[in-house]
């Protein structure tokens, strides 16, 4: 053995120098680094995840009944403000904004609280913080710049962040990008839904995931007018449509839509639209967003010449947005207010609208170009040039602004394209390098591979031989150890009855040796076979409690109790195995406790059906384990080793297949009803169980 384990240690060290030549070796010395270290489970309770999908799926008030139990049962405060963060998610979905930012105070005032080194929960709840503040600043209140300061503070954070956590670098990087083009830069956004998409592909994102990222670079390209960009990412995406949770299809067909309206395709973006408002319809956890739908709805009717439809829905929305205090869509439907009265006829009301709602700096870009638009249309018709000519002027500056975004945007494009294709040219180089030490490594590795499998081969065949000797010596031993437990009932009984016979014909009392010349006749039966029935182990048991009943007082009982549904001919067990239970009941434990004035000392032997399996039961009213201070007895030890050596036994056999049930045995204290205590010993016994130990064959199983 010595000699092919000596071999083994050489072949392996000759597999290692071969691994180190092999090129693909580093490759996957640094997967196996990427993968160790802590698990996304240990970090995330399994709950909050649940609860993430819920808010995904639109189902808010499961989410939120989830999110009162997790605070509930959170064993430690890292994990409570876990579940505080999922709550802020949760008044996103309803777009609570103070609520949403109250949640995030609180994390940050629970964080500034710790002292020393962060914990990775810590860590990610920090990280959190910022990407909610770059959440309000951009989809709640609508300042651009603040929230590319957040997100981008948020992509520096998550470096330090295990790669398991890949998924938080993921959607920072959308928000940068969503950010970066409702801030008009579509370059920059485009950059970052790409880099976005590059990662998601190499970590296997989720199909949500692929559809927002998807559809935000097609929205990206139409916001610059590059539409024939644009359509093939939207039909990518509609491939998708099918597997859209309600959110990713309320972004699919609102941004849909947006693409056909920028085209002055009303029609068709009236399509878009409608089919999302009656989707959205009657849903209460999406009202927020069929608010939007409905305002960019307005908007499509007014472009067709449909005012009419257009004044109910301006409405509508309104007042949600003003208690909302959603500044971006209330300019939006100001815009919308203008254009309706430069139709109506009504300049001086435009004018008036104008000059209440002017233009902030920080709105974005989209909207600065639909009110230019409209004061165009506005001051053409009151002859208003000068103004005309300003706002043309701004409106060709922006249109050229992002013109100049898309000319750049190409070319960084084409750039990445140049150092993809130099990158891949050096790589070839190098592999090429290499190709001969590969192919050398290769066939050192297939050689030794073969050489190792064929010792491995002897080795087993080896250790089986061995192990077949070792569990066959071991049935030996415990069948023997089994009859030698069986047949010390003989010498033992003779000698405890023949010294009760003897004391009482002292004492002049009544003597009786029927009940011990029972239970040697008995003794001798039971020697000689290894599996008996239940009612045959009760009989004897009464026999053996008869003659134990003389020397333990005569304050002793024994209680048999059979379940309805027992049939003890036909349950089948290891011979004497409830014998030993109720020796041990008495020995240690009713013997040990002594008489009591008023009290019976009891032994009460009880089988009930559990499944397909029946339990038998030996319960008493002596001292109990005291603390598990008990030592485990001969008769026991050998009875657990014989049932661990039956069980492995059957689980050989061809009905282990079935995942039948298996013997089991167990001894614990025990409560009776009326405050006394006691031990209980209970034993399994499966149906259709072989409970004879058998000799193992040559090429058996094991």
């Amino acid at each position: 053995m010595k000699k092919h384990i000596i071999f083994l240690l050489t072949l392996c060290a000759v597999l290692a120098i071969a691994y180190s030549l092999v090129p693909i070796g580093s490759y996957f010395t640094a997967l196996s680094a990427s993968c160790s270290g802590v698990e996304v489970d240990d970090v995330l309770p399994e709950q909050y995840r649940k609860g993430e999908e819920l808010l995904k799926d639109g189902e808010c008030q499961q989410a939120r009944r989830l999110i009162s139990d997790g605070m509930a049962q959170a064993k430690d405060s890292d994990e409570y403000y876990r579940y505080v963060a999922l709550q802020a998610k949760y008044f996103f979905s309803l777009m609570q904004c103070d609520s949403f930012m109250q949640c995030n105070r609180q994390i940050e005032n629970y964080l500034q609280r710790q002292t020393g080194k962060p914990t990775l929960q810590q860590q990610l709840l920090a990280l959190e913080c910022q990407m909610q503040h770059g959440v309000y600043e951009g989809k709640m209140v609508g300042r651009m710049d603040s929230a590319l300061a957040y997100n981008l503070k948020a992509l520096e954070m998550s470096k330090q962040l295990p790669r398991q956590f890949y998924d938080y670098r993921l959607l920072i990087l959308n928000n940068i990008a969503d950010a970066y083009k409702q801030a008009g830069k579509y370059d920059q956004s485009v950059r970052y839904f790409r880099k976005a998409l590059e990662l998601g592909d190499s970590a296997g994102m989720s199909t949500a995931t692929r559809v927002t990222l998807t559809i935000g670079i097609a929205s990206a390209y139409a916001a610059m007018g590059s539409f024939e960009q644009s359509n093939d990412w939207w039909e990518q995406a509609a491939a998708m449509k099918d597997q859209m949770q309600p959110a990713e299809r309320f972004s699919y067909l609102n941004n849909r839509g947006n693409d056909y309206y920028l085209q002055q395709q009303y029609t068709k973006s009236l399509e878009c639209f409608l089919e999302l408002d009656s989707i959205m319809a009657g849903d209460p956890n999406m009202l927020w967003e069929r608010m939007f739908e409905r305002a960019n709805l307005s908007d499509v009717y007014i472009k067709l010449g449909q005012p009419e439809r257009a004044l109910p829905l301006l409405d509508e929305t309104e007042p949600f947005f003003t208690e909302q205090n959603q500044q971006i869509p209330l300019y939006y439907l100001t815009t919308q207010r203008i254009e309706l009265a430069v139709i109506g006829g009504r300049l001086s009301e435009a004018l008036q609208i104008v000059n209440d709602h002017p233009t902030p700096s920080w709105m974005i870009p989209e909207q600065k170009l639909l009110r230019q638009k409209a004061l165009l249309q506005l001051y053409e018709k009151n002859g208003d040039w000068q103004h005309y000519s300003t706002t043309l002027q701004a409106y060709t500056l922006l249109r050229d602004s992002i013109a100049s975004d898309y000319t750049k945007m190409r070319f960084s494009e084409a750039l990445m394209h140049y150092e993809h294709e130099k990158k891949m040219l050096e790589q070839q180089r190098v592999i090429e390098e290499k190709e001969l030490s590969f192919r050398w490594a290769v066939a050192m590795l297939l050689a030794s591979v073969v050489v190792i499998v064929l010792l491995l081969v002897i080795i087993a065949m080896k250790q089986r031989e061995r192990k077949l000797r070792e569990a066959e010596m071991r049935n030996s031993i415990a069948g023997l150890r089994m009859e030698t437990v069986r047949n010390r009932i003989t010498p033992h009984f003779i000698s405890n009855a023949l010294s009760s016979e003897i004391l009482a014909q002292m004492e002049g009392r009544q003597t009786d040796l029927s009940s011990l010349v029972q239970l040697l006749h008995r003794g001798i039966e039971l020697t000689d076979i290894e599996q008996s029935t239940l009612s045959e182990e009760l009989e004897f048991i009464r026999f053996y409690c008869n003659i134990e009943s003389r020397s333990v007082g005569d304050d002793f009982r024994l209680d048999i109790e059979m379940a309805p549904d027992v049939d003890a001919d036909r349950v089948s067990l290891p011979s004497m195995a409830v014998q030993i239970l109720v020796e041990n009941a008495i020995k240690h434990g009713l013997k040990a406790k002594g008489p009591k004035p008023g009290k019976t000392r009891r032994v009460l032997v009880r089988a009930t059906r559990q499944q397909q399996a029946t339990l038998v039961e030996v319960i008493d009213n002596g001292i109990g384990l005291q603390g598990n201070k008990r030592k485990e007895r001969t008769g026991l030890r050998v009875m657990r080793q014989t049932m661990r050596l039956l069980n492995e036994q059957h689980e050989r056999t061809a009905a282990a297949a079935q995942r039948q049930q298996l013997m089991d045995y167990s001894l614990e204290d025990y409560s009776h009803a009326d405050g006394d205590t006691g031990c209980r010993a209970w034993l399994l016994l499966p149906d259709h169980f072989d409970y004879t130990l058998k000799k193992l064959e040559k090429n058996g199983g094991g």
